[in-house]
């Protein structure tokens, strides 16, 4: 997960500016032999988490003769995290005093009875300003050679530089800009508007919680402590609704966010929610076979039983986000249909009239099938997964829950138009029509950046893609973008194998529409991983969230068995579509009120002028040395 970058601008503390004294507020100190932050702060007795913050460029165990700023014992007087405004502090004392008593307008007193200060309009921030000394990576260095030039340890070089992880791999790009030493750490005061100005911030909402902001906004619990320390409160998980929070520093060069987030909350409900499943059981079929007949690819027939497999699953995880919502109180009329093969049970569905008066529809899996219930019905449709000719739906009571290739290449292209700093940008494209709307795609974002001129697009002669062809075109010490726009695995496999080894002084990242088992399946991990292989997804699962661990108990618990994506993806869309409907709004107008981040899925819908509401909700994942999957978008 991306780190917040404390290192140039870093919250520390909230707080009331006051003038009246020439003493510094904070000091600088030289660590002694042995000392931690621990015995630093409680010799001078303040907490030893915000000293921590104070310093963040500094760990809990700071270096002998390393300076840090700690708060000035001598300055007169304690001024608490968080004061009164003056509006606030006037109205309190109104109530006890007589305008005689009062003090002028807008003045206090300080503990020298003789010295009067004006107080300021709003709360004021605190902030370390921390200036670095940097050096430019050139042709021939390496990690120890750098970590002796500035008398740093490795550790030191990598905690300075957090954006580089490989370096603790001792890997270096020429060019690349190291931060080798703190040059100069000084108090910055802004006020709170001023501050916000600096950083993306989110209002709180009725119902949200820090659980759905922090997942949200793709930022863990202590970043956002980090970063608001005048709500304390945050630490106990919770919010007032109104709060401006900051998320991030807007220097820090990440895509903004562009929508809402849907907030889940219980409505008033005078009904059941009736929702129906249509799901291709072929219980018919299967009555007279045993499950090994059924679910065995070995057994029985491949794709009919990967088909069970899918549909099973999906139902399976269904059956838990029904329990789920039901636990909350919500009143539910499921009625799940077997719609056979190929669909063929749907138009007796549909002449019995039995799926009228629901509120949503999910399924059917076929997408024709989809068009005819659309038609017959007055629900919303939920299309449960991708299929080429999703492109091909037209009805606005069609909801497509899984993103359009074509919104894939243009959550890349942006995100890395975004993000380019004058990389050299290659496309690799197959030469079939899909792939060639891809890289053209791609291509066409890219160059709307005025700064990027050059895109190559380079095609396979006879499946295959010479070396040389990328780095004949990679000018000296230079980084390089590898963008593979094609799902041909041979292709695949040789541009990525080309990028292992490159001419001294040269690097590369490579970066892909998706990434299917089938195209990868000869590109081990390790090779992914040294290449920092960055791909789009419309799912990204994090295990230690809670809400995956009580979802993978209670399916385990219930099924005696491990629940695979499609069960996952079952969940996801049912539970999604069950809470919006659970506010006592309408599905469609649910969509537009915000995006949704469920267990591995992000639904986050859009409707053209004429057509049917599309899925744009889409991750951008990449892959660290350790070979753990990091959501970057």
């Amino acid at each position: 997960m991306n780190k917040i970058k404390f290192w140039t601008f870093t919250l520390i503390v909230t707080l009331l500016i006051s003038s009246c004294s020439q003493q510094k507020r904070y000091i600088s100190y030289k660590v002694k032999e042995g000392e931690t932050m621990r015995d630093i702060a409680k010799r001078i007795d303040v907490k030893t988490e915000d000293l921590v913050r104070l310093n963040p460029d500094v760990g809990e165990t700071p270096s002998m003769n390393s300076v840090i700023i700690i708060p000035n014992p001598e300055y007169k007087k304690s001024i608490p995290l968080i004061q009164d405004s003056k509006n606030d502090k006037e109205s309190k004392e109104n109530k006890d005093e007589s305008p005689d008593e009062s003090s002028s307008e807008n003045e206090v007193t300080t503990e020298d009875e003789n010295e009067t200060v004006k107080q300021p309009d709003s709360t004021q921030i605190i902030r370390t300003v921390i200036e670095f000394k940097k050096h430019t990576v050139k042709p021939g260095e390496t990690v120890y050679r750098i970590t002796k030039d500035y008398n740093i340890s490795k550790e030191e070089l990598i905690n300075l530089n957090p954006q580089y992880p490989r370096l603790k791999e001792n890997y270096l790009d020429v060019g690349q800009v190291l931060k080798v030493k703190v040059a100069e750490k000084k108090i910055v005061y802004l006020s709170r508007e001023e501050d916000l100005k600096n950083h993306v911030t989110h209002t709180v909402k009725s119902k949200e919680t820090v659980y759905s902001l922090t997942r949200f906004y793709n930022i863990t619990k202590e970043e956002l402590m980090n970063l608001n320390p005048e709500y304390p409160e945050i630490e106990n998980n919770n919010l007032q609704i109104g709060q401006v929070l900051r998320i991030r520093n807007v220097a820090d060069n990440i895509e903004s966010y562009s929508s809402e987030m849907f907030i889940d909350s219980i409505g008033q409900i005078d009904e059941s929610i009736r929702v129906a499943l249509l799901l291709p059981f072929r219980a018919d079929e299967y009555k007279e076979k045993v499950s090994d007949d059924i679910f065995d690819t070995s057994k029985a027939d491949r794709g009919n039983a990967n088909l069970a497999n899918l549909v099973t699953d999906f139902y399976l995880g269904s059956e838990i986000a029904i329990d789920s919502v039901k636990s909350l109180g919500v009143n539910l009329d499921i009625s799940v249909f077997d719609t056979g093969n190929r669909g063929k049970n749907i138009e007796a569905i549909l002449e019995k009239e039995l799926l009228n008066d629901m509120n949503a529809i999910i399924g059917p899996f076929y997408s024709d099938k989809v068009k005819e219930v659309a038609k017959a019905s007055d629900a919303p449709v939920i299309f449960p997964h991708y299929s080429k000719n999703q492109n091909q739906f037209s009805s606005s009571k069609i909801v497509k829950s899984a993103p359009d290739k074509t919104i894939r290449s243009q959550a890349l292209g942006n995100y890395l138009s975004k993000i380019y700093d004058g990389e050299g940008i290659f496309i690799v494209s197959d030469g079939t029509e899909t792939s060639d709307a891809q890289s053209k795609e791609i291509t066409q974002i890219l160059k709307s950046n005025d700064s990027i001129e050059n895109v190559f697009v380079l095609k396979p002669e006879d499946n295959f893609i010479k070396k040389e062809r990328f780095t004949d075109k990679m000018k000296p010490n230079s980084h390089n973008w590898i963008i593979i726009a094609t799902d041909q695995r041979d292709v695949v496999a040789n541009a990525i194998n080309s990028m292992i080894v490159l001419p001294e002084g040269i690097s590369a990242q490579v970066f892909a529409i998706e990434k299917n088992t089938r195209s990868y399946e000869s590109v081990d991990n390790n090779t992914l991983a040294r290449i920092g292989f960055t791909y789009v997804t419309d799912s990204y699962a994090n295990y230690e969230d809670q809400n995956m661990k009580r979802f993978i108990n209670s399916y385990k618990a219930k099924n005696n068995d491990i629940p695979t994506e499609y069960a996952v993806r079952g969940f996801d869309i049912t539970f999604d579509v069950l809470m919006r409907l659970a506010s006592g709004e309408k599905l469609l107008d649910t969509y537009k009120q915000g995006a949704s981040i469920r267990l591995e899925n992000k639904f986050e819908f859009d409707k053209k002028l004429f057509g049917s509401i599309y899925n744009k909700g889409l991750f951008i994942v990449k892959y660290n040395p350790d070979l753990t999957l990091e959501r970057i978008k």
